[in-house]
């Protein structure tokens, strides 16, 4: 079981659900899947394992940083 969270650029959360995957990339490509669906691909996100364990994550820097460059 995997979790995903997607903020906006203020911090509130857009999306806050479940990820049924068998694997750390089967979560990534549903999460991957997500954020194009709901055109979210832009912004901060971050998906974790059950157990706590961050398999996948994009800063609001990151973002930021790619945008200037």
């Amino acid at each position: 079981m995997y979790h995903m969270t997607v903020f906006d650029q203020e911090g509130n959360k857009l999306v806050d659900e479940a990820l049924e995957a068998k694997s750390d990339s089967e979560a990534k490509e549903k999460g991957q899947a997500i954020l194009r669906e709901k055109e979210y691909s832009h912004l901060p996100y971050r998906i974790v394992h059950r157990s706590g364990r961050l398999v996948e994550f994009l800063s609001h820097k990151a973002k930021k940083a790619k945008a200037e460059a």
